[in-house]
């Protein structure tokens, strides 16, 4: 019964609600005494007001059939329109430039999602994709959309490929669990935070993720110094979304974690591995910024620079050898600038993480996972699908995930 009412069209639905609180009025006045146009008149105006009450919820929302990562049954969630004015992005399409005209357009401590693949390097500011949200690229002769909703603070790359067609994806109006649904040319739609399709001939399909990393534009431009970089000329300086990330509000239609083991807007590291889940807290990386385990039968080792704030996981396996892990150099706390009498001062220069495997000495950076000096030197980690995103999002995505850094005590 539940399926049937969620796959009715929410005209359909709002004028059974209508016609039940209605009816139920009028149940109500017939057992005082006989109806007339005044008992009428109030019916009507306390269904409409129920309605209009069930519909500012949401509970009429256009619901689309969803299967959750790692999940065998359909759920039916909210398809709903994104409310109010939205920021227009820039008229022109994005231009790339090189690092040195990075550096006067951006500062150190800037965030970007960064992506290396097919042997090219790219940097995407935040300040840029928080109004374009997305850029259909091309790395090599591969098609991929470079994706970021600051909404549930996740970044994605995917291969723009589906259905035996080339997708061009176009910037969202609609959301599913406040992730947005991206659209494309043919009617379409994707889901950002996971890469699922959710209407038209892309229902069903999920998109090949690509490792992206979320850092500053100082530890990526030092790990990649060949980048190209997303021009934030034409478009906002900085981050719009920096007062969002700081209240209280977990995104724009308000959606409380279901799984209290975290604050809603904790920023966790995801990873799905051979249908095993886990995310790992940044707070709790922080404090334990070296972890290595077992994901999916797969050796693994979960890494957080606090230089930059940048969590990052990889593989263990190089060259058919599992190898562990141990810090070579400090892991400095990000620092404030320093300040002088004046008020005025820089921060620090940016200190890269380098860390050591056990098996041969080699040392190893840890935001491009290159190692830089000893036998396995020119070697690289594979960086593995790394997914950021608030915990009230990721915990919605993913019901049964494990966490690392589970809080103490529930949130209220």
């Amino acid at each position: 019964m539940n399926i049937y009412w969620n796959t009715l069209n929410p005209r359909v639905r709002a004028f059974a609600v209508f016609l039940g609180a209605f009816v139920l009025t009028q149940i109500g006045f017939v057992t005082t005494g006989p109806l007339d146009t005044l008992n009428l008149l109030f019916g009507v105006y306390i269904a409409a007001f129920v309605v209009y009450f069930l519909a500012r919820w949401g509970f009429f929302a256009l619901r689309i059939p969803i299967i959750l990562p790692n999940q065998d049954t359909t759920v039916y969630e909210k398809f709903r329109k994104n409310p109010g004015r939205r920021r227009n992005p820039p008229g022109e399409p994005a231009e790339f430039i090189d690092p040195d005209e990075a550096d006067d357009e951006l500062l150190p401590d800037d965030r970007v999602v960064g992506v290396h693949f097919n042997g090219e390097a790219a940097a995407y500011p935040l300040a840029a994709l928080g109004v374009r949200e997305l850029s259909n690229e091309e790395y090599g002769d591969t098609p991929i959309v470079v994706t970021w909703s600051p909404v549930t603070y996740s970044a994605r790359a995917f291969r723009a490929t589906a259905n035996n067609r080339v997708l061009n994806l176009q910037r969202h109006t609609h959301t599913v669990l406040n992730s947005p649904a991206m659209p494309d040319q043919n009617g379409g739609a994707i889901v950002q935070f996971v890469g699922q399709g959710i209407t038209g001939d892309l229902a069903g399909w999920t998109l090949e993720q690509i490792p992206v990393i979320t850092t500053t534009w100082d530890a990526w431009s030092d790990a990649h110094p060949e980048t190209e970089v997303m021009s934030i000329e034409g478009g906002p300086e900085t981050d719009i979304f920096e007062r969002y990330y700081a209240n209280d509000r977990n995104g724009i239609h308000s959606l409380n974690p279901s799984d209290k083991r975290l604050h809603g807007k904790d920023v966790v590291l995801g990873l799905d591995i051979d249908n095993e889940v886990k995310a790992y807290s940044y707070t709790a990386l922080i404090e334990q910024p070296l972890l290595e385990e077992e994901l999916g039968r797969e050796p693994i080792i979960v890494l957080h620079e606090r230089s930059s704030s940048t969590a990052v996981a990889y593989s263990r396996t190089v060259n058919g050898r599992t190898l562990n892990f141990k810090g070579t150099s400090k892991n400095p706390h990000r620092r404030a600038a320093e300040t002088t009498a004046s008020g005025e001062g820089e921060r620090p220069d940016y200190e890269p993480w380098i860390i050591e495997d056990t098996q041969t000495n080699s040392t190893w950076r840890v935001v491009s996972g290159e190692c830089i000096e000893g036998e396995l030197k020119g070697e690289k980690l594979e960086m593995l699908n790394g997914m950021t995103g608030f915990w009230y999002a990721w915990s919605r995505f993913y019901p049964n995930t494990q966490l690392f850094g589970a809080l103490e005590e529930f949130p209220e």
